[in-house]
């Protein structure tokens, strides 16, 4: 839905309801609704790798960045 007033641009806002998405992911509460967002939010091509970093970044993941991504398995074990 958008915000009056939000100048946010449209893959903007989707790449941060996947990185949304991915916060429930690594939460373990990740929905059938969610995987259903998911699957149309992977096959758009607005929604980018760097967009869906930027919105973890905006979205306050800050410190655990790398635990976020060991914990969805983006990256090997820590060494």
């Amino acid at each position: 839905m958008r915000i009056p007033g939000d100048d946010t641009d449209r893959p903007w806002r989707k790449s941060r309801l996947a990185a949304r998405i991915l916060f429930r992911k690594e939460a373990g509460r990740m929905t059938a609704r969610d995987r259903r967002i998911a699957r149309v939010l992977a096959a758009d091509k607005e929604v980018t790798n760097g967009l869906i970093q930027q919105g973890i970044y905006a979205l306050g993941i800050r410190t655990r960045k790398h635990e976020f991504d060991h914990n969805l398995g983006l990256v090997g074990q820590p060494h």
